[in-house]
């Protein structure tokens, strides 16, 4: 079982989805965003997973609201980073948690 628990205090269905400056860890239950620090994941894949966010979003002019030149093809390539951290995820998760995986809908 894992030391943090969300405001549902579930602790074994999580999603990975990043947003902009948050963990990219949450319950897939309450939705509440999770410290990535409190699981059982190598630090290797930590720094992956918080570089993934950090280029959240990098396909949308967040000035005009628009999309990007070569957005939808940078917000795939986005997507199947996503899905190749999420078998990572939960691989390094095994038997402590299920977890899913929730892509950037498409713009």
């Amino acid at each position: 079982m894992l030391k943090e628990v969300c405001k549902c205090n579930f602790t074994s269905s999580f999603k990975l989805e990043a947003d902009f400056s948050a963990d990219p860890i949450w319950c897939n239950i309450c939705g509440w965003n999770l410290d990535i620090e409190e699981f059982p994941l190598s630090d290797n894949l930590m720094k992956e997973l918080m570089e993934w966010v950090l280029v959240y979003g990098n396909w949308i002019d967040l000035e005009t609201d628009s999309l990007k030149e070569n957005g939808l093809k940078l917000q795939e390539n986005y997507n199947e980073k996503g899905l190749q951290l999420w078998k990572k995820v939960k691989k390094e998760l095994g038997d402590k948690g299920q977890i899913i995986f929730v892509p950037s809908e498409l713009y």
